[in-house]
């Protein structure tokens, strides 16, 4: 039995399309962990930040064929994936953001330097 090995174009169309599945992912990860943050939602709406992830990743199904990503050849483990790199990126720009701010100290919780928006 032969091997097929790859052409030099398709390697790198399969490189390409790889590094356009992890960049998406992140921008928009980066994106919800902005948005959770103190800056555009005050402390008493912190809890709905849980829906800018959800919508992160559920947009990406419209994102990423824009791309020229078949996101309609895509199995659980790449949905998976996809939902676990915005996730990662959320939780870990929503953290950073979180740890930048002073604290209040009559109220023990950050404090944008500007906002929040809502």
């Amino acid at each position: 039995m032969e091997i097929k090995t790859p052409t030099k174009e398709e390697r790198i169309e399969k490189h390409v399309r790889s590094i356009k599945i992890s960049l998406v992912p992140a921008v928009m990860g980066v994106a919800a962990g902005f948005l959770s943050s103190g800056y555009i939602l005050s402390p008493a709406h912190q809890p709905i930040s849980i829906i800018f992830l959800v919508l992160a990743i559920y947009s990406q199904k419209y994102i990423l064929p824009f791309w020229g990503v078949d996101t309609k050849k895509f199995a659980v483990k790449d949905w998976f994936y996809v939902g676990f790199l915005t996730f990662a990126f959320w939780y870990v720009s929503w953290a950073i953001i979180a740890n930048g701010m002073p604290i209040d100290p009559t109220t023990k919780l950050p404090v944008p330097q500007f906002g929040p928006i809502f």
